[in-house]
Protein backbone atom coordinates (compact mmCIF):
# COMPACT_ATOMS: atom_id res chain seq x y z
CA UNK A 1 0.00 0.00 0.00
CA UNK A 2 1.71 3.60 -1.53
CA UNK A 3 2.20 6.26 2.38
CA UNK A 4 0.22 9.58 1.19
CA UNK A 5 1.64 12.26 1.83
CA UNK A 6 -0.59 14.31 4.74
CA UNK A 7 -0.62 18.13 4.80
CA UNK A 8 1.54 17.74 8.18
CA UNK A 9 4.39 16.21 5.62
CA UNK A 10 5.02 18.99 4.16
CA UNK A 11 3.45 22.29 6.55
CA UNK A 12 5.72 25.28 7.83
CA UNK A 13 5.99 24.54 11.65
CA UNK A 14 7.83 27.31 11.93
CA UNK A 15 5.64 30.17 11.54
CA UNK A 16 4.99 33.57 12.47
CA UNK A 17 1.88 35.00 14.21
CA UNK A 18 1.87 38.86 15.15
CA UNK A 19 -0.51 41.55 16.22
CA UNK A 20 -3.06 43.35 13.44
CA UNK A 21 -2.25 46.46 15.15
CA UNK A 22 1.78 46.12 13.62
CA UNK A 23 2.63 48.42 11.06
CA UNK A 24 3.41 46.98 8.03
CA UNK A 25 6.19 48.08 7.49
CA UNK A 26 7.77 46.43 10.54
CA UNK A 27 5.47 43.05 9.56
CA UNK A 28 7.60 43.26 6.35
CA UNK A 29 10.94 43.89 7.56
CA UNK A 30 10.36 40.67 9.80
CA UNK A 31 8.98 38.71 7.04
CA UNK A 32 12.52 39.82 5.15
CA UNK A 33 14.38 38.55 7.80
CA UNK A 34 12.70 34.99 8.22
CA UNK A 35 12.46 34.83 4.30
CA UNK A 36 8.89 34.03 5.14
CA UNK A 37 5.93 35.02 2.33
CA UNK A 38 3.22 35.11 5.12
CA UNK A 39 2.63 34.89 8.78
CA UNK A 40 -0.82 34.95 10.73
CA UNK A 41 -2.66 37.72 12.20
CA UNK A 42 -3.74 37.23 16.09
CA UNK A 43 -7.58 36.83 16.90
CA UNK A 44 -8.19 39.92 19.33
CA UNK A 45 -10.56 37.90 21.79
CA UNK A 46 -12.21 34.82 21.80
CA UNK A 47 -14.64 36.38 19.61
CA UNK A 48 -12.63 36.77 16.80
CA UNK A 49 -10.69 35.09 14.07
CA UNK A 50 -7.17 34.52 12.72
CA UNK A 51 -6.15 36.65 9.53
CA UNK A 52 -3.38 36.32 7.32
CA UNK A 53 -1.29 38.61 5.94
CA UNK A 54 1.12 37.96 2.54
CA UNK A 55 3.41 39.55 0.54
CA UNK A 56 0.49 39.90 -2.09
CA UNK A 57 -1.56 41.55 0.62
CA UNK A 58 1.30 44.68 0.72
CA UNK A 59 1.80 44.82 -2.99
CA UNK A 60 -1.81 44.89 -3.92
CA UNK A 61 -3.20 46.54 -1.04
CA UNK A 62 -0.53 49.02 0.16
CA UNK A 63 2.69 49.69 -2.79
CA UNK A 64 -0.52 48.94 -5.47
CA UNK A 65 -2.27 52.10 -4.34
CA UNK A 66 0.25 53.87 -3.78
CA UNK A 67 0.12 54.03 0.24
CA UNK A 68 2.84 54.72 2.88
CA UNK A 69 3.89 51.29 4.41
CA UNK A 70 4.95 52.64 7.79
CA UNK A 71 1.40 54.22 7.49
CA UNK A 72 -0.67 50.79 6.84
CA UNK A 73 -1.41 48.46 9.66
CA UNK A 74 -1.82 44.92 9.20
CA UNK A 75 -5.54 45.10 9.83
CA UNK A 76 -6.23 46.99 7.28
CA UNK A 77 -4.48 44.54 4.65
CA UNK A 78 -4.67 41.24 6.10
CA UNK A 79 -7.46 38.35 4.49
CA UNK A 80 -9.70 37.34 7.24
CA UNK A 81 -10.98 34.76 7.67
CA UNK A 82 -7.78 32.54 6.93
CA UNK A 83 -8.57 28.85 5.99
CA UNK A 84 -7.88 26.21 8.49
CA UNK A 85 -7.27 22.55 7.19
CA UNK A 86 -6.63 19.19 9.05
CA UNK A 87 -3.30 18.18 9.53
CA UNK A 88 -4.33 14.52 8.21
CA UNK A 89 -5.49 15.72 5.12
CA UNK A 90 -4.37 14.09 1.85
CA UNK A 91 -1.90 16.53 -0.41
CA UNK A 92 -3.74 16.07 -3.04
CA UNK A 93 -7.47 17.10 -1.19
CA UNK A 94 -5.53 20.04 0.25
CA UNK A 95 -4.30 21.21 -3.10
CA UNK A 96 -8.00 21.21 -4.44
CA UNK A 97 -9.18 22.84 -1.27
CA UNK A 98 -6.69 25.70 -1.60
CA UNK A 99 -7.35 26.50 -5.59
CA UNK A 100 -11.06 26.03 -4.75
CA UNK A 101 -10.87 28.97 -2.71
CA UNK A 102 -7.93 30.87 -5.04
CA UNK A 103 -5.55 30.91 -1.99
CA UNK A 104 -2.37 30.04 -1.53
CA UNK A 105 -2.28 29.63 2.28
CA UNK A 106 -4.18 27.79 5.05
CA UNK A 107 -3.44 27.62 8.77
CA UNK A 108 -3.06 23.89 10.01
CA UNK A 109 -4.87 22.48 12.41
CA UNK A 110 -4.17 19.43 14.68
CA UNK A 111 -6.04 19.00 18.20
CA UNK A 112 -7.44 21.91 17.80
CA UNK A 113 -4.34 24.00 17.93
CA UNK A 114 -2.79 26.22 15.13
CA UNK A 115 0.57 23.94 14.25
CA UNK A 116 1.54 25.32 11.60
CA UNK A 117 0.92 27.08 7.61
CA UNK A 118 0.74 25.04 4.27
CA UNK A 119 1.62 26.92 0.63
CA UNK A 120 0.47 25.33 -2.41
CA UNK A 121 4.14 26.41 -2.93
CA UNK A 122 5.13 23.93 -0.28
CA UNK A 123 2.82 21.23 -1.39
CA UNK A 124 4.27 21.44 -5.12
CA UNK A 125 8.25 22.14 -3.53
CA UNK A 126 7.47 18.82 -1.14
CA UNK A 127 5.56 16.85 -3.52
CA UNK A 128 6.48 12.62 -3.88
CA UNK A 129 5.35 11.51 -6.75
Amino acid sequence: MTNIQKVRDVMMSNFTKVDGIMKVSDSLNMMREKKINAVLVEPRDENDVYGILTLKDIARKVIGQNRKLHEAHVYEIMSKPVLSINADMPIPFAARFLTNFNVSYAMVIENNEVTGMVSLNGMVDRWID
